[in-house]
């Protein structure tokens, strides 16, 4: 670790130096996507997905899919994925208007987005993988929860107890922020924004509060929490627990049906490593921050809800580690094991600071990730997909039209997603595909679970639920 200690100054001397931008993609071929999709408000919207695929190259092409943030062309990422012969795929023109609407309508959009994607003859359903970080990790986490048949997921810095992370830390962050705004706006020491100056601007009007990134960043944020002006009418009631729970990966994580790879850092301030694992948090916050300065995931929690992603998962298939970051971290590659269905990465680069965003550190060199979606796409959703009794009950409850994490729409549109209709059809293209690949034996042994389980008063209209989800 680093004997000097990084303050505000110099993450903004460092974020203001010019990038050097890497030469323009050649030997590409782009396509851009309008993807149709029913808001909350029963409003049909289109919202647009742009597509880069290597020139010439032998289709139908595996895919990676970013999730709800948009990839520039000048994204390192992009460029390892192209020379792997993958095509890659993301959200065009994001604004951070999609932020606040992170569990609703771009939830929705990212599922047609998916399912799109996945109908497009110029790529191989079974090779099509995720990968999003931070807000674009919480995407990933959840398409995963909800589509069955992906090949393999990536999150970096998930958000993945929204309960936890928007509603409880970040409001009793943001209060620290505007408790030490007060005090500086009356002892006259808060710097003001001149015109023009934009993002950088603003976190140099900040970097005297507690957290300043989390002060940037929690008005976009904002409508997703109940207590706020902003209300999200998707979350409209604090004490509604089973919503909360759905609407985070970590409550959707016993119906996650592909392998999944978390990858998070122990000094990350704006996603508590806490939530992803107990075992490496830091007792005490470093010296940026006060000492009582509260970033634990507490078991007070209702349900689910206070349970690590950790815990969520099945032992058995999961393996956690801690890999030290190294004074001079430079580039290397992400380990794995290639035997567990569930890899989570927690890297130690020191306690939780005030002046971080999802390190504390701005020089932790490249994270190699072309090696383990490699072995992945190598293997295909035959090989890495399972079907868990949970993902089948969700399928069921959202082919009758009853899901909270995708409300279906009557009399909209049917044919745009979010539609009963078109989520119906999506559910029997799924299954019938895991059918073909897992055979017959495989689902009507999942399906005797199920039923089996299944309340007595439930039991008939789940048999015939999945009689036609079947047929």
């Amino acid at each position: 670790m680093k004997s000097e200690k990084m303050d505000m100054a110099k993450v903004l001397a460092i974020l203001a130096q010019p990038k050097q931008t890497p030469p323009p993609l050649e030997h590409v071929t782009r396509m851009r996507l309008e993807i149709p999709y029913i808001t909350k408000d029963a409003r049909v919207d289109t919202r647009a997905v742009r597509v880069v695929l290597p020139e010439d190259a032998v289709k139908p092409l595996p895919l990676v899919y970013i999730p709800h943030y948009e990839m520039g062309e000048d994204s390192l990422e992009l460029r390892d994925y192209l020379a792997e012969g993958w095509a890659v795929a993301c959200p065009d023109a994001f604004n951070d208007t999609y932020n606040a609407h992170l569990t609703d309508d771009d939830l929705v959009f990212n599922n047609a987005a998916l399912h799109t994607l996945r109908q497009r003859p110029e790529f191989d359903c079974d090779r099509i993988v995720l990968v999003g970080g931070s807000a674009g990790a919480y995407m990933a986490g959840m398409l995963t929860g909800l589509q069955l048949g992906i090949c393999a997921t990536i999150a970096n810095g998930m958000p993945a107890n929204v309960y936890f992370n928007f509603y409880k830390y970040f409001t009793q962050t943001q209060a620290r922020n505007l408790q030490a705004l007060e005090r500086l706006s009356k002892g006259g020491a808060l710097p003001q924004t001149e015109p023009g100056q934009g993002a950088l601007g603003i976190l140099s009007a900040v970097e005297k509060l507690p957290v300043p990134f989390l002060a940037a960043l929690y008005g976009i944020f904002s409508p997703i929490n109940k207590n706020l002006p902003l209300v999200n009418e998707n979350l409209p009631d604090k004490e509604d627990v089973r919503r909360w729970t759905m609407l985070s990966p970590l409550g959707l994580a016993d119906c996650f049906s592909s392998p999944l790879m978390e990858n998070h850092c122990t000094s990350d301030v704006l996603v508590p490593v806490d939530q992803i694992s107990r075992d490496y948090t830091y007792e005490a916050p470093g010296e940026s921050l006060p000492a009582d300065f509260d970033y634990r995931l507490h078991d007070t929690y209702p349900g689910l809800l206070k349970y690590t992603l950790a815990e969520r998962l099945p032992a058995a298939q999961t393996v956690v580690r801690c890999i030290p970051v190294p004074e001079h971290a430079g580039e290397e590659d992400l380990p794995f094991d290639a035997d567990k269905q569930f890899n989570i990465n927690i890297f130690d680069d020191g306690p939780v600071e005030g002046y971080g965003t999802h390190s504390s550190r701005m020089d932790v060199g490249r994270r190699h990730d072309v090696p383990y979606l490699r072995k992945m796409m190598e293997r295909t959703a035959k090989q890495t997909c399972w079907l868990t009794p949970e993902m089948l009950c969700s399928m069921i409850v959202r082919y009758q039209g009853k899901s909270v994490t995708l409300p279906a729409h009557i009399g909209v549109d049917d044919a745009v997603y979010g539609s009963l209709a078109v989520y119906r059809e999506e559910i029997r293209q799924e299954l019938h595909h895991w059918v073909e690949n897992h055979g017959a034996e495989a689902v009507n042994g999942v399906t005797a679970q199920v039923l089996q389980e299944t309340p007595e008063a439930e039991r008939s209209e789940y048999q015939r639920t999945l009689t036609q989800m079947l047929a």
